[in-house]
C-alpha cells in the first residue's frame, strides 16, 4: 500500500511539473530583478524575506516572485519555473509560494511570527532555491520524483537547505524558527513529527560548519 501511495505522489509530482512547464511556455519570461510580491503579501512578510533575499546574492540575477497561495501540504514552498523550451537547458526564474496560515496550526498567521522565526523559514527555502542549481531543468524533474519517493533524499535535501542558508550567515534564525516551531504548543505534533523527521535538529544547526565539509579522496586499500 505504500508504494503505491509513493507512486501516486510521483504521479502528481510529473504532471505538476508538466502543468508549470505549460503555463511558463503560455506565459512570457519576466525581466530580472528585485523580487516581486502579490499585492496580499503582509509587510511583515516582505520585510523579513527582503533582510534574507539581500544576502543571497547568488540568486539576484534570476527573476523571483514570493506569491500569496492556498497551499494544503506545507507553509511555504520554492520551485524553479522553467520555460518549456529550456527543458533542457538552464534559464530559469524561481517563485516562492507562502500560505496565510502555518501549517496545521490552527489561526496561527504567517505574518504573525516574530521576524527572526519568518527570516530563519526564508533563509531555509532560499537554500533549497541555491541547492536547485546544482541540476538542470530537466534533472530537476527527476529531483522532484525522488524527493516524492525517497525519505532518504527528502532528508538530505532539507538538512542541505538549512546547511546552505547557515553558510549564509543565518544560523541564529535558523536556530529560533526551529525553536519555534518544535517547542510551542500550537503546533500540531503531527507537523512537529515531520520536521523532527526530516529537518535538520537544533543541535544539528548549532554544531553545522559555517563552510563546506571538504569531500576527501578516496583511498584505494
Amino acid at each position: 500500500m505504500q508504494n503505491k501511495h509513493k507512486l501516486l505522489l510521483a504521479v502528481v509530482v510529473i504532471i505538476t511539473f508538466g502543468l508549470i512547464l505549460f503555463k511558463s511556455f503560455k506565459t512570457p519570461d519576466l525581466s530580472t530583478g528585485p523580487p516581486t510580491f502579490s499585492p496580499t503579501i503582509h509587510s511583515n512578510v516582505k520585510t523579513a524575506f527582503l533582510e534574507v533575499w539581500k544576502d543571497y546574492k547568488v540568486l539576484h540575477n534570476y527573476g523571483f516572485d514570493v506569491l500569496r497561495s492556498d497551499l494544503s501540504g506545507s507553509t511555504m514552498q520554492a520551485q524553479p519555473v522553467i520555460e518549456l523550451g529550456d527543458i533542457f537547458g538552464k534559464n530559469r526564474r524561481y517563485k516562492l509560494d507562502v500560505a496565510e496560515k502555518v501549517m496545521d496550526s490552527g489561526e496561527l498567521y504567517v505574518y504573525d511570527l516574530p521576524q527572526d522565526v519568518l527570516r530563519g523559514w526564508f533563509a531555509h527555502e532560499l537554500g533549497h532555491i541555491v541547492d536547485y542549481e546544482n541540476h538542470s531543468n530537466l534533472g530537476m524533474i527527476t529531483y522532484g520524483i525522488r524527493y516524492v519517493l525517497s525519505d532518504q533524499f527528502k532528508r538530505e535535501r532539507e538538512h542541505e537547505a538549512d546547511s546552505i542558508a547557515i553558510r549564509q550567515g543565518f544560523r541564529s534564525d535558523i536556530i529560533a524558527a526551529k525553536k519555534y516551531l518544535l517547542e510551542n504548543d500550537f503546533i500540531s505534533p503531527a507537523y512537529q513529527d515531520q520536521l523532527r523527521k526530516y529537518y535538520m535538529s537544533i543541535s544539528g544547526a548549532v554544531l553545522c560548519p559555517d563552510e563546506p565539509v571538504p569531500v576527501l579522496p578516496k583511498v584505494e586499500i
